[in-house]
Parts: structure tokens; C-alpha cells; sequence
């Protein structure tokens, strides 16, 4: 109760603040691998507030301690009462040759400074960690960068993948590291499998790793320090070994349990669906489909060493299911590079050969026989439904997913989901339908189980210690989770940015509260069970500010039961609900909750293998796929009435039948004399491409626009809607993503047509938000005086009629087959070349037949003039024809004419000399 307390108090002194206050989220550790890979350091920053004053000019200034990060500084011209100011402006610059020269962890501040010329507003030191180039922070903070320590590019690999081709060679294998090129995953396992005696023949002793390394770091040695020093942790054999395998070609898995790690790798070019993979039950699917092999690393540690068959049964234990608490990720090396995670660089020379003499010899470890992979299961190569029957079916299978992937079906304990120890299900709905805020908790921070005894608490007072502090917390509104502190708030600081990305890319709410669980068994004899939600309870996290609370509040949206579920009863195991599939069962405070779980309890007694249980848990799921399900289950025959649909459904393989009157586009270059400047509204720029496609919808046409992004598309989406509506027409806009929904919004509301839009797709999609839109169309719908439209557009057709004149008489092709405008292009590309000037005496003297003749002319002359070698000092000849005697007479007098020319020339040097003047320079 004193933290309750403590919290209260901090938070009414904060409302009280007399200055605005600064709320920041920033990483709490860094290193150059940060910096190389671009990740942020600013989380999240905001400006709140509080006081009821309005604060103009303010500036807040980012400084570090030391100077590891370069200064930042932004201006804020004015925050209001109870504003709340996000800054979009995130980026830091690194100083990264501080962060590369770090040898060691030190001590880092970051702070921000909030002032109004030189009065300080508002002061955050946030103390950060400052780690050494090779140091690697844990999974807490650095899961994503854990693959940049992978180096396949380091001179210690190099010598790894010599070996294994020796040793591939040995056993009569190809020597060639090819990787996946073979398409054989008894391939990639003998590369796996020479990797791996390669590092056991080097001889490595272990060294034992920092405590809880995994989440907290350590410094990783690099591929050439560990050839050197022959030591090595379990992540540094892990790492080594994943960066032999990339270097060959090949897709590792790090591996990351409590105090372990450990290296899988692919035996196909596959890779898990994220990332980081944090579902225990991924890699065991990966495994039980055998396209994924895992070992133990620090088995080439022994002596003498694992072999790599008795490497994979050491993580059998790991694996199990009874495990799972332990999994802590599974990295994916390649999805990661795909993401732009890179191998920090070397800057390593390449250093002698360490497996010298002063080495004990260590055995070689023969290479396993490849197992059988035959029964891999290949890529199925769909074959495409020939029936209108199999399209709608095979529609329908890829829209409604009844696999144990989905957690409608299969609800796990994963980091994805957040249980919770709820006495009383059915109050806990009643007070989030009544608008209450139900602050989350931690049962294990909350509950003082380290003073008293639970076994002895429940045998003196016959109830359970954690069920009564659970009861009396939900009465406090206050919902505790089983879950201790640290993995509490990462799960929700997770889910919360797991909804906002979700309502960003989709613009609906994915995340519920999951109220009652049917646990449930493929057959009854089965030990394993699995859990699938039953009632959804819309709701959304919020917390003041990045170090409050998270609470949970009810969302607009209506609760709703699990319907996929109910298809999955009756598919697989024939059991019809029909009583879950209408209206659900109200109280005076929402949904009854007693009576609907009652229900389903009654629903499956006489079912073997299934019950009822009254659990809660948070987690997001997703619905849009449901519903176009549902839409084909139920709504085939009214979707046919819609002619696309009934063909993409009857005759998918034929062209388009527009049918309905539609007639053919009209031609680009006819536009302006097929439609009147009215009949075109264009709110924004188009061409006559995009022009003709505003038409086309207006006219209730057909057709598919394709373009990449910045061709245009929203603005001609924009034009289009503005053209419906002019002619009367009721327009539904929809996309997958908000995003495109907000761009032709906000350029319609940016033309006054914001009041003719009604929003159903985003967070103002409320009913009072939908009735104030409702109200406003209706306000500003009323019909206004025509006359200035009517005059505007009469200028317009008189301009328009104008230009294309002009444009006409340009491009007005005359008897000789050329236009002016080719004209002007032929005349302008050779303004500079020396042309004769010919005229004629009629404008329209040559037809296309004698405008070529003398084309072929003039081509003819002018290969004339380039064969002529001219020269200038023949200009002054004037001689028409030529012959022998001619020519010898001009070269007699031309050298008559030297001759003359040099006895003038000494007989000026002559004189010169006579009267003492310097002789002049003769021009060679």
C-alpha cells in the first residue's frame, strides 16, 4: 500500500508543476553496433503542459555526458494549457569514433534541458551505459543487434571454412562451400556438419560466461581472438559457429536460453517469420518438420569433443515443451540482414595460423552420414480451381486460418500475451463496460509473498494468499498479473506499440481482453491441451506518461465472441453452436458475462477433452480476414450481383465483359471536345491519362489503375471522388491501410470537400464522432447559387477552346506531310549548321511525293560537299574547269611566287643588318 501511496503522491505534485515538463523514452544502453545500425536513441520525447499558462519560445537542448552524442537542440514556438507535444524529430547523431575506441563499459548521461531565454523550465538527466566496441548489451536492450556480432567476414573464419574443405575433401565430398545452391538439405547438413569439426579440431577450452549474460551482456570475442586465445564462452562458440555457417552460404539460428546459448541452422533457404522469434513452439514445429537442425556449441570444448549428433541430443532437454519458461529468442541471422542488421567490421589484420605446434593435438572428428531427408516436406505447388465452387472455396481457406498458429484456436503463454489472476470475471467486465480505468499490476511486486508463507497462510485462514489479494486488488480496480515486474512491462510496452503500429497500418482496434478459455484436446486420450479464448472485450492501454502505469479502458468497438472458434468446432470436431453466432446475452453493464460462459459450459458437457475455465488475458488479434470470410460464406449469391465479382468468380480466365452499356474509354486527345470544362472537376493537377480515368468513374465504368507510389494515384483518386460527387453519386473508399485513406482525405478537406466526407475507418470512428459528421453534411449540403459557376466555366471553354486552336494549328499536318511543330523542331536542332536560303512562290508548292525528291537531293548534295576536301587558299581561285595544264601552270607560278617572296625576304634582313636593327623572326 506505501507504493500505492508514493505513486499518488508524485503524480498530484506533477499536476501542480508550475512549468512544463519534459517526457522522454531513451535506450539504456549503447554501442558502436548501435551507431552502424542505425538505432535509435530517442524513443519517444514529448513536451507536456500542465500549468495553465501559455509558454511562447522555447528551446530544448540535448546535450551528453561524455560527448558520445553530438548536441541537438529544438524550438518550440508555443505550448498551450494541457498540450502535449510529441516531436517527430528523433535523430541523434552518434560521435561514432568515441563509441568505436571504447575498450571498456563506462557511464553515460544524456540530458535535456527545457528553457525560455535564460530561464530553465524543466531539467531530465537519464543515466545510459556506455558499452565497449565488442561488449553486447543483452536481450533486454539489444536482441535486435546480437546478429551484428555474427562476422563472417573475419580473418579467424577464413581459416574455419579452409578446414571444413579439407575436411570435406577427406570424405570424398565436394570441397566446394556452395551453401543452398544444390537444392539438397543433406548438403547444407555435411557443410553444417564440416563446420562443426572444423571448430572441434582447433582445439577451444570454454570459458564460463558472465551471470545472466543473456540478459544483461557481455563482451563477445571476436572469431580471431578466439583462434588466438582458444577460449570461448557458450555465446562466443555461438556466434562463431553462426558466422561460419553464413560464411558458407548457409541460414543460422542463434539460439537464447536462461544462462545458454546455443546455433541451429537451416538445411533449405528458409528462414523463421520474424526476426527475433520468440514462440518456443517455432522452433519446435521447424524441427518436427526436420528443416532445421540445432547443437550445442560448447561441445567442441570437451575432450574430447561432442560429437555432432550427441550436439543436437544435448538440447533435447532445452526443447521440450516443459522448457518453454527457459526459451528466451531465437535470432534469425538472415532475416535480420535482411533487415539491415550488418556484421560489425574486423579491423583485424589477418593473423598467423595459431594451430602451430605449441597446440595439443586434437582428434578429428569424422563427418556424420546424412540423414534421410526425403520426407521433407517440399513447397506445394497450388493448382489453381477450374469451378466456380473451388475458387470460393479455396478463397475462403486462404481468408480463415483454423491452423494451431492462430491464437483464436491455440492461445499460448508466449511474450505476446499477458495473463492475469482474476477472481471474478464477470465484475472485471461489468467495470471496463462501465468506463473505468483498471490500472495493471504485478501480482509478485504486489503480493508480500517473501514475508509470509503461502502453504501456511492457506491452512490457517482455509482461502489462497495470492486469490485474496487478487480479489481485493480488482475491487481497487487494480488487475493483477502473475507475471514479475520486469516481464510485465515489457509485454505491455510490446503490446502498445503492437496496437498503434496495427491501428496505423489498419486502422481498427486489435487488441482485447481475452474473458473465459475453452480448454480443449485433439482426442481425449491426448496429454497436451490447448486454450482458445472465448468472449473478446475490445479494450486499450494508456498511461500517462513513459514511466506511469499502463491501465486498460473498454474501446468503442462492441464485444464479440469467438467465431472462428465456432468454425473450428464444427469442422473438426462436428459441433454446432448456433446459440453463439447472434446477439450476445446483456446485463445491466454490458455483456452477461455468467450466463455466456454457462452457456458454452452446457454446450460442451458431454463433449470428452473440453471445459470451461474462467482465465483472462491480454493479447492483440485480428479480425478483418473473419469477416470477408463470413461475407463468402453467407453473402455468395448478393457478391455475384456485383458484375467484377461474378466474373472473378464465373469466368476468371476470359477478358473483362464491362457489359451495362459501358462504352470504351474515350481517346485522350478527344476529351476536351467529348465533355464541356462543367462536366470536369479536377481539385487537383492531372493529366489527360488521369483525367479520362476521373471520367470513367463518374461514369460508373470498370477499370484498375496500377502505378508505383508517386505516379499520382491518390491525387486521381481524389479527382474521381470529387467527379461522383458532382454528378450525384454516393462514393465508398476504402484501403488496407489508413495511411491512403488519410492522404485523399486530407486533400479533399484541403478543397472544401472535408464536410461531404464521413470517416468510418480510424480513431475518430466513434458514434458521437459519427453523428457530428452526419450533422455537418447535412448542414453544408444545401444547394448555392450557380451563376458564378456558370461563368467560370464559360471562361474556361472560351480559354480552353483558345489553346486547343493553337495546339491544332501546331500539330495541323499540311499537303507536304510536315507540321509546324515539326517544322520548328527540324529548324531549332540545326539553327547553327550553314544552310542556302530557298523560297517558293507558293506556300503549298510540294506534295509528300515532291517534298521527297527533294529530300533524296539534298542528300545527295550533301554527300557531295563532304567528299570536297576545301581548302581556304583556293578561294581566290576562279577557274570552272580543270585540266593537266592548268594545274602545271598554277604549281610553275606558285613556286615562281616563293622564290620571289624569299629573295624580298633576305634582301630585308639585308637592309636591317645595313642600318643596325635586329633582323625580324621569320614564321616557319
Amino acid at each position: 500500500m506505501q507504493i500505492f501511496e508514493s505513486n499518488g503522491t508524485e503524480e498530484q505534485e506533477a499536476e501542480k508543476s508550475d512549468n512544463p515538463t519534459v517526457v522522454v523514452d531513451v535506450a539504456a544502453s549503447f554501442t558502436y553496433a548501435s551507431y552502424q545500425n542505425a538505432i535509435p536513441v530517442i524513443r519517444s520525447i514529448q513536451i507536456e503542459n500542465n500549468t495553465d499558462r501559455h509558454i511562447e519560445n522555447c528551446r530544448l537542448d540535448l546535450t551528453s555526458s561524455p560527448s558520445f552524442l553530438r548536441p541537438k537542440s529544438w524550438i518550440v514556438d508555443r505550448l498551450m494549457p494541457g498540450d502535449r507535444l510529441p516531436l517527430v524529430d528523433r535523430k541523434v547523431e552518434f560521435d561514432a569514433a568515441y563509441l568505436s575506441g571504447l575498450n571498456e563499459a563506462e557511464r553515460g548521461e544524456i540530458t535535456l534541458r527545457l528553457s525560455r531565454g535564460g530561464e530553465i523550465l524543466d531539467e531530465r538527466r537519464l543515466p545510459v551505459r556506455l558499452l565497449a566496441r565488442d561488449e553486447w548489451g543483452g536481450v533486454a536492450d539489444m536482441v535486435q543487434l546480437l546478429p551484428a556480432f555474427v562476422m563472417p567476414n573475419d580473418p579467424g573464419v577464413a581459416q574455419i571454412l579452409r578446414m571444413a574443405a579439407e575436411r570435406l575433401a577427406a570424405h570424398g565430398q565436394p570441397g566446394g562451400l556452395d551453401g543452398y545452391q544444390s537444392q539438397n538439405p543433406q548438403r547444407a547438413y555435411v557443410l553444417a556438419a564440416a563446420i562443426y569439426s572444423a571448430v572441434a579440431g582447433m582445439g577451444f577450452h570454454y570459458a564460463e560466461p558472465p551471470a545472466s549474460f543473456e540478459s544483461r551482456g557481455q563482451k563477445i570475442r571476436r572469431p580471431s581472438t578466439i583462434a588466438e586465445e582458444r577460449l570461448a564462452t557458450c555465446l562466443d562458440t555461438t556466434l562463431l559457429f553462426a558466422a561460419g555457417l553464413e560464411a558458407a552460404g548457409l541460414h543460422p539460428v542463434v539460439l537464447m536460453f536462461d544462462g545458454h546459448a546455443a546455433v541451429g541452422v537451416w538445411l533449405s533457404k528458409r528462414t523463421f517469420a520474424h526476426a527475433i522469434e520468440t514462440d518456443h513452439m517455432e522452433v519446435r514445429k521447424a524441427l518436427a518438420s526436420r528443416e532445421l537442425i540445432v547443437f550445442e556449441t560448447t561441445g567442441v570444448t570437451h575432450r574430447p569433443a561432442m560429437t555432432l549428433e550427441s550436439a543436437q541430443r544435448a538440447l533435447d532437454s532445452r526443447l521440450g515443451e516443459g522448457e518453454a519458461h527457459a526459451f528466451v529468442a531465437a535470432i534469425d541471422v538472415r532475416r535480420s540482414r535482411s533487415g539491415g542488421v550488418m556484421p560489425l567490421a574486423s579491423h583485424e589484420p589477418i593473423r598467423r595460423n595459431v594451430l602451430d605446434d605449441e597446440m595439443s593435438p586434437v582428434a578429428d572428428l569424422p563427418l556424420p552420414s546424412a540423414p534421410n531427408f526425403g520426407e521433407l516436406p517440399a513447397d506445394i505447388i497450388e493448382v489453381r480451381p477450374t469451378t466456380a465452387a473451388g475458387r470460393i472455396d479455396r478463397w475462403q481457406k486462404k481468408l480463415l486460418d483454423l491452423t494451431l498458429r492462430n491464437r483464436l484456436l491455440n492461445f499460448p503463454e508466449s511474450k505476446k500475451t499477458i495473463p492475469f489472476l482474476c477472481t471474478d470475471v464477470a465484475f472485471l467486465e461489468d467495470r471496463l463496460a462501465n468506463g473505468a480505468a483498471v490500472r495493471i499490476i504485478s501480482l509478485p511486486e504486489q503480493n508480500p509473498l517473501g514475508e509470509r508463507d503461502a502453504a501456511l497462510y492457506r491452512d490457517v485462514h482455509g482461502r489462497d494468499l495470492q486469490r485474496n489479494f487478487a480479489a481485493e486488488a480488482l475491487l481497487r480496480d487494480e488487475l493483477p498479473s502473475p507475471l514479475d515486474t520486469h516481464q510485465l512491462e515489457a509485454r505491455l510496452i510490446d503490446l502498445y506499440r503492437q496496437v498503434r503500429n496495427d491501428f496505423a497500418e489498419g486502422g481498427a482496434n486489435t487488441l482485447f481482453l481475452a474473458v473465459g478459455f475453452l480448454r480443449w484436446k485433439k482426442k481425449p486420450e491426448d496429454e497436451r491441451s490447448y486454450r482458445a479464448p472465448l468472449l473478446l472485450v475490445p479494450v486499450k492501454l494508456e498511461r500517462r506518461s513513459a514511466s506511469s502505469r499502463f491501465t486498460i479502458r473498454f474501446h468503442e468497438d462492441e464485444p464479440r465472441f469467438n467465431a472462428t472458434l465456432l468454425q473450428f468446432l464444427e469442422r473438426d470436431f462436428d459441433l454446432t453452436l448456433p446459440q453463439f453466432g447472434g446477439d450476445l446475452p446483456l446485463d445491466d453493464n454490458g455483456v452477461d458475462v455468467p450466463r455466456l460462459l454457462a452457456m458454452m459450459r452446457q454446450a460442451v458437457r458431454d463433449v470428452p477433452g473440453m471445459e470451461v475455465v474462467d482465465e483472462t488475458a491480454l493479447s492483440t488479434f485480428s479480425f478483418a480476414k473473419f469477416l470477408m470470410w463470413k461475407d463468402l460464406v453467407e453473402r455468395t449469391e448478393a457478391l455475384r450481383e456485383n458484375r467484377v465479382v461474378r466474373h472473378l468468380i464465373d469466368t476468371p480466365e476470359e477478358a473483362f465483359q464491362a457489359g451495362g452499356g459501358q462504352s470504351a474509354f474515350h481517346d485522350e486527345r478527344e476529351l476536351d471536345h467529348a465533355y464541356a470544362p462543367a462536366d470536369i472537376i479536377c481539385l487537383l493537377p492531372s493529366d489527360s491519362s488521369q483525367t479520362a480515368a476521373s471520367l470513367a468513374a463518374a461514369e460508373g465504368r470498370d477499370f484498375v489503375i496500377v502505378g508505383p507510389p508517386g505516379t499520382g494515384k491518390s491525387q486521381t483518386i481524389a479527382n474521381m471522388i470529387a467527379n461522383c460527387l458532382a454528378v450525384g453519386k454516393t462514393v465508398l473508399f476504402v484501403a488496407e491501410k489508413t495511411a491512403a485513406l488519410d492522404v485523399v482525405y486530407r486533400r479533399l478537406r484541403a478543397h472544401g470537400l472535408g464536410d461531404h466526407c464521413i470517416e468510418l475507418h480510424s480513431h475518430k470512428a466513434d458514434r458521437r464522432h459519427f453523428l457530428g459528421q452526419l450533422k455537418a453534411a447535412w448542414e453544408h449540403g444545401g444547394r448555392t447559387d450557380a451563376s458564378e459557376w456558370v461563368a467560370i466555366n464559360e471562361r474556361l471553354r472560351l480559354r480552353r477552346d483558345e489553346l486547343n486552336a493553337y495546339v491544332g494549328a501546331l500539330h495541323n499536318r499540311y499537303p507536304n506531310g510536315w507540321t509546324p511543330y515539326l517544322a520548328l523542331g527540324v529548324a531549332l536542332l540545326a539553327v547553327d549548321a550553314p544552310a542556302p536560303t530557298l523560297s517558293w512562290l507558293e506556300r503549298d508548292a510540294h506534295d509528300a511525293q515532291t517534298l521527297r525528291e527533294l529530300e533524296d537531293l539534298a542528300g545527295e548534295l550533301g554527300l557531295v560537299f563532304a567528299s570536297v576536301e576545301r581548302q581556304p587558299a583556293l578561294d581566290l581561285v576562279r577557274v570552272g574547269e580543270w585540266t593537266s595544264a592548268w594545274q602545271d601552270g598554277l604549281l610553275a607560278s606558285a613556286q615562281s611566287l616563293q622564290n620571289a617572296i624569299d629573295l624580298l625576304a633576305s634582301s630585308i634582313d639585308g637592309y636591317l643588318a645595313s642600318m643596325s636593327l635586329k633582323p625580324r623572326e621569320r614564321s616557319s
